[in-house]
This record gives structure tokens, C-alpha cells and sequence, in this order.
């Protein structure tokens, strides 16, 4: 049986979309184990327990490699009755940067 080349293509584009799901939802926990710890280290509770993506782009990191650049979005409180907003950047493997709103010390 031959394959057209345009099957071919339809086969590939059908596994660049699983594999990107795939290592979606692996980052997106990894992300949201860190920041649950960042929260607990620095004394705030994660609300809901979940991180949102709310960016992907391409960027090169510092070796000059590009990379997958994921911006995630996240809820927290310091005192238990307000909310405050977080963003997690993780830049190919590795978490860049966490940054957490100013919030209302208890």
C-alpha cells in the first residue's frame, strides 16, 4: 500500500497536535506543583489549585536554542478573603520566573 504525500503530511500534523497536548499537560502540572511550593514557602495559599496557560509563543533561550515559552496564570490569598493573581513562566524545561501581585499581608 503507498502512501500520498499529503497523507503523509495529515499523519504528521496529526502527531505534532498530540504530542503538543501531550507535553501541555505535563508542563502544566510540573508548573503547578512549583507554584503550589512557592506559595507555601512564601506563606500564601494557591486558589483552586490550578494554573491556567495563557501564552505560548517561541523564544530562544540563552544558549541561543528555541524554545517553547508558556506563560501561565494563577490565583492566590494571603489572607483567605481576598484574591490575587500570579504568572508562571516556564521556558522549555525550566520555570523563569514566578511573580506574585501585591497582596495584604495577614
Amino acid at each position: 500500500m503507498y502512501y500520498s504525500l499529503g497523507d503523509l503530511i495529515w499523519v504528521f500534523l496529526l502527531l505534532l497536535g498530540g504530542w503538543y497536548l501531550w507535553s501541555g499537560m505535563a508542563a502544566k502540572d510540573r508548573v503547578r506543583r512549583i507554584v503550589k511550593a512557592h506559595c507555601a514557602e512564601t506563606g500564601v495559599q494557591l486558589l483552586d489549585d490550578t494554573v491556567m496557560l495563557s501564552r505560548t509563543r517561541l523564544k530562544r533561550d540563552r544558549s541561543g536554542q528555541v524554545r517553547l515559552h508558556r506563560q501561565y496564570e494563577f490565583e492566590f490569598t494571603s489572607t483567605g478573603e481576598r484574591r490575587y493573581s500570579g504568572v508562571a513562566v516556564l521556558h522549555g524545561q525550566r520555570i523563569s520566573q514566578i511573580q506574585l501581585s501585591p497582596y495584604h499581608l495577614a
